[in-house]
């Protein structure tokens, strides 16, 4: 059985060498295809610039003529090409198939394999082979050198049971298989064991030859033939004997009570070092003086013999000096039979145990124990084969629970300890090292869909290690009692990525965190959360934020966000937003300093332009809304409301000239009641109190001018225009109509000394009907015209005397009548232009 481990560790190796080569040549392969293609590449571009030079080269018809035959020849060198290299490509994947279906595909290995192997029959040209290692069927075809595991499907002769005597024809190869593994078994003339029909004539456990050409039939099995000469051809028993007592004494004193025989007690099927738990039973070979002895051999030193002891148990087989010694068979009194190799007493060499409980181990002893290559099988389907140390699962072996867990590897005293590979019933697997049967050292995982590469810790992953996750993402880095702690990297799926520190799976500490579309975090993390100082950076814009984040958003305080256009705002951050006390600098030189809502300008705050303008004030959604004050670089400053970044409201406006209006405004122009002040405080001061309308004066309104006058009226885009009162600083006034700054209408001027004329305008002359009193008294009532009395007219005196008559240029004329006031009517005549 050593020799069988390390042939196989040898075929182990030379499969991985041959496989390397393998990976080798594909990549050589990989290699010339791709020179092929370039090279292919090249002669293409030759030709189409060949075809294309000729066609410069005729010129016109005659050029393109050739050139088209030209491409023709080219395109159809090209099917031809790809015809030819499909055949190609389809017979080398018949090839690789053909490959892949092979037993071995190393030559070198395929000889071995035949050179230990037993030829059992050939159809055609195809050969049935029997591997005696593994006891597996093969099938070699003898002209190509293919080899497959499977019999060919045109031949049915392999499916026919070639035994001697026997017509069976199996339906499928596994079925033959074990028509032959249960039906046909033989008995080896050298080493006693039962074999298969099918390793026939070659044991498997000694590699004996039998020496009969034909098949021995039960009957005439060495065995049986040593039996019947024992027992004499009667067959029957002889007397109850007991060996020379000078044997006894010898086996007496070669016993080894530690090394007894033993039957195995139960053995728990959870866990791999109950397996060699075998319990102990007092040894029956030192029994003798009680033995019934079935057949022996007196003064023969050895001889194959069989004695029942007191305890019930029966030996069977070659005793030597009194003691086990050679091949023979053991059956407990509670069931269990050992059938195998003894020496001095116990078992020692190849046996097989089985128990009544169903248990089952071939393989090697020593001194009594398991020892060297063996197999265990248990009732339940538990399975471990592999070596053996004292009655110990030690060294190289196999293990396979009832559950379907298989573990291959190392062991020392029935634990897994070295390299090994545990794979679950689920389909998870653990391949690397173990210590105490835990997974310890260097080890691959993989376990529903995830792969972890790296190092472990009584079980758990812990130090440095990769894993792949079923979902796509890979994390390398280190482990810490099975969850991610210390530095790490992180690959999501869609190909984010984070670089730092971790723990308890959680990106905790520095880290750099890199986005699917580019963005990228430098920073602290706290509990897989962006939280402390850190910078961030927008791939698409080019934006940086450099500042202390919480819960993966901006927030707190001295934070900046720099605008790829230049734009800087540093301040205070309030869940992902600006927001609170900062100052903001535009790429055009504009600058605020205030309170933020929500990104915007909110609250009290300071907006400076670059031309030097200034603004100290409310803010609302982003704009100047409220109270505030403007400073212009011109000199000018604004008191008041605004709305929308426009004066709007109640405001004070001061001009640099020293100018004033004070009042109403809307959308940044004088609108409502409101008080300009022209030069105040000055000799040329002007003002004007009442109704704007869009920056103009509109409406009721009192213009007070630089020469005095006074103007209380109404007004329309910006002039005199409706009814007002006009006075002069010597007391005159008009009181009246205006049209376009002018007296144009009804009217009343009074002047300071007395005279008051009450009548009709037009362009601020007296015009059309009306009617003057004088400081004296008399009263004219009449037309005007250019400001004169002209036309038809009634001049009443103070003294009651009226004349009626026409006027010119303020002048009577023609004739009249002047009616006296204290006599009778007298009409006087007058001439013309006379009195």
């Amino acid at each position: 059985m050593h020799t069988v481990v390390r042939r196989h560790a040898e075929r182990t190796i030379l499969r991985g060498i041959y496989e390397r080569r393998l990976a080798q040549i594909d990549k050589c392969r990989e290699v010339l295809l791709q020179h092929a293609r370039v090279q292919e590449e090249t002669l293409t571009n030759m030709r189409n610039y060949v075809a294309t030079s000729l066609q410069s080269l005729y010129r016109g018809w005659k050029g393109r003529e050739v050139a088209v035959v030209v491409r023709r020849r080219h395109f159809a060198a090209i099917e031809i090409q790809r015809v030819a290299r499909g055949l190609l490509g389809r017979r080398a994947a018949q090839r690789e198939r053909r490959k892949q279906n092979m037993v071995l595909q190393s030559p070198w290995a395929m000889k071995k394999l035949l050179e230990r192997s037993k030829l059992v029959r050939t159809v055609a040209s195809w050969q049935e082979w029997f591997d005696p290692w593994t006891c597996e069927f093969y099938y070699f075809e003898m002209y190509t050198q293919d080899s497959q595991w499977l019999p060919p499907d045109a031949y049915a002769a392999f499916l026919a049971c070639e035994w001697v005597d026997c017509g069976f024809v199996a339906a499928t190869i596994n079925e033959i298989h074990e028509h032959k593994r249960t039906v046909h078994r033989w008995y080896c003339d050298v080493c006693m064991a039962r074999n298969l029909g099918y390793s026939f004539p070659v044991c498997p456990f000694c590699t004996g030859t039998m020496t009969t050409p034909d098949i021995v039939v039960p009957e005439n099995w060495p065995l049986m033939q040593r039996r019947k000469s024992t027992y004499g051809t009667d067959g029957e028993n002889p007397m109850p004997t007991t060996g020379p007592p000078q044997r006894r004494n010898s086996v007496v004193r070669k016993r080894r009570p530690a090394l007894s025989i033993e039957t195995p007690g139960a053995i728990p099927e959870v866990h791999p070092t109950a397996i060699a738990a075998d319990s102990i039973l007092p040894c029956d070979s030192c029994a003798f003086d009680h033995v019934l002895w079935l057949s022996a051999f007196e003064g023969v030193a050895t001889a194959f013999a069989k004695a029942q002891f007191p305890s019930g148990s029966l030996y069977v087989g070659t005793f030597t000096q009194g003691a086990f010694d050679g091949w023979g068979e053991y059956y407990y009194a509670n069931g269990d039979q050992y059938r195998g190799q003894w020496a001095n007493g116990v078992r020692h060499g190849f046996g097989v145990w089985e128990s009544s409980c169903g248990k089952t181990y071939r393989g090697e002893w020593r001194h009594g124990v398991k020892h060297g290559l063996g197999l265990l099988k248990f009732p339940n389907g538990e399975t471990y084969e592999g070596e053996w140390a004292d009655g110990q699962l030690h060294g190289r072996g196999v293990h396979a629970s009832a559950t379907g867990d298989v573990y291959v590897g190392q062991w020392q005293r029935n634990v897994h300890h070295g390299s090994g590979l545990l794979t679950k019933a689920n389909g998870n697997s653990y391949r690397g090292q173990f210590v105490l049967g835990r997974a310890e050292g260097v080890g691959i995982l993989t376990a529903d869909g995830e792969v972890y590469k790296g190092h472990w810790i009584h079980d758990v992953r812990d130090g440095h290690g990769v894993c792949f996750y079923a979902n796509g993402s890979v994390y390398a880095g280190h482990w810490v009692n099975d969850v991610c702690t210390g530095a790490g990297v992180f690959v999501s799926p869609t190909g984010e990525k984070y670089i730092g520190s971790w723990r308890r799976n959680l990106k905790h500490g520095r880290g750099k965190y890199i986005f699917a579309n580019g963005d990228v975090f430098d920073g602290t993390f706290v509990d897989n959360a962006a939280c402390g100082l850190g910078v961030y950076r927008h791939a698409a814009t080019g934006d940086v934020y450099t500042g202390p984040f919480d819960a993966d958003r901006f927030h707190g305080h001295h934070g900046v966000y720099a605008w790829a256009g230049g734009t800087l705002y540093e301040g205070q951050f309030v869940r992902g937003h600006i927001e609170g006390k900062g100052t903001i600098t535009y790429e055009n030189g504009n600058r605020y300093t205030g309170a933020f809502v929500q990104a915007m300008k909110h609250g009290h705050g300071r907006f400076e332009w670059p031309n030097g303008n200034v603004y100290i004030g409310a803010f609302a959604t982003g704009r100047i809304n409220g109270r505030g004050e403007m400073t212009y670089s011109s000199g000018h400053r604004y008191d008041g409301h605004w709305r929308d970044g426009r004066r709007h409201g109640r405001g004070v406006f001061y001009y640099a000239n020293g100018d004033v209006y004070d009042g109403e405004w809307d959308d940044d122009e004088f609108h409502g009641l409101g008080t300009f002040t022209w030069r105040p405080q000055s000799s040329l001061e002007e003002s004007y109190s009442g109704e704007w309308h869009r920056g103009v004066r509109h409406g009721r309104g009192v213009y007070a001018y630089i020469d005095g006058t006074i103007y209380d009226g109404d007004w329309v885009r910006g002039r005199r225009h409706g009814h007002g009162r006009y006075t002069w600083p010597n007391g005159d006034f008009y009181d009246g109509a205006f049209a376009s700054e002018e007296q144009h209408g009804e009217g009343v001027f009074q002047a300071q000394d007395g005279d008051r004329y009450e009548g009709a305008w037009e362009h601020n002359v007296r015009e059309g009907a009306g009617r003057i009193v004088d400081a004296d008294g008399n009263v004219f009532v009449g037309t005007f015209a250019n400001g004169r009395r002209h036309g038809h007219g009634v001049m009443t005196y103070a003294d009651g005397n009226v004349y009626t008559g026409l006027w010119l240029d303020d002048e009577r004329q023609g004739g009249g009548v002047y009616t006296f006031h204290a006599t009778a009517t007298d009409t006087l005549r007058l001439r013309v232009f006379g009195l």
